[in-house]
């Protein structure tokens, strides 16, 4: 593949499950309980679809910019100086950049909380361009923001990899021509065998595509 396209929570960084605490304390702190269900509604949408609904539904007292300051408030932290990679996926990330592939990142995320973590773990320098889903206004149950990876790579769909661990982005990425890698990660465990069935290849850890390319190597 000439490129590849990584989402950040849950495939690079080991976050997915901080960033549910993170939304479940928020609401315990302003009166609202949050059901899982609805925990994992919240986490699946963007910014721009999560804001207007956490206040509707939840937090009418608060603004939109109260509401997005409180979260990115808890979040900054733990993306500056705590959170850790998945292990392996740094040395792979530099290992397709060493072979040529051009790699773009694929977010919901905050913008500068994903690139200082990035600084951190030692990737930064690897990633040729960013897309965000607030760019796009949708979340990865359509595929805008890998399309929109792929062309600040200058590539389509069909000479790029998608790696994703979230059902829906994968869904997404494949209708649409992407390849698409298939992460484990204990939030997603749930739905193993949809993430195995509509996936090009499912892995449990990035050890295995490391193994799987020294071995290919030599």
């Amino acid at each position: 593949m000439k490129g590849a396209i990584f989402d950040v929570d849950g495939t690079i960084l080991d976050s997915m499950s901080l960033w549910y605490d993170i939304t479940v304390d928020y609401f315990k702190e302003h009166g609202a309980a949050l059901s899982n269900e609805e925990a994992d509604k919240i986490q699946g949408m963007t910014l721009e679809e999560s804001i207007p609904y956490i206040h509707d539904v939840y937090l009418p007292h608060l603004s939109a910019e109260q509401i997005i300051s409180g979260f990115k408030a808890k979040m900054e932290y733990a993306y500056r100086y705590t959170i850790r990679p998945k292990e392996g996926v740094c040395e792979y990330i530099r290992l397709l950049h060493d072979s040529g592939s051009k790699i773009a990142v694929a977010t919901s995320g905050f913008e500068e909380l994903c690139q200082a973590a990035f600084h951190r773990i030692g990737i930064f320098d690897y990633i040729d361009a960013y897309a965000y889903s607030s760019e796009v206004g949708c979340s990865k149950e359509r595929p805008d923001i890998y399309i929109l990876a792929a062309k600040r790579l200058c590539l389509m769909p069909a000479d790029c990899e998608v790696y994703e661990d979230i059902i829906t982005g994968i869904m997404s990425a494949r209708s649409v021509g992407f390849t698409v890698t298939a992460v484990s990660d204990k939030t997603n465990a749930r739905d193993k065998d949809r993430l195995i069935r509509y996936s090009d290849r499912y892995i449990t850890g990035w050890t295995e595509l490391l193994s799987k390319n020294t071995n290919g190597r030599g």
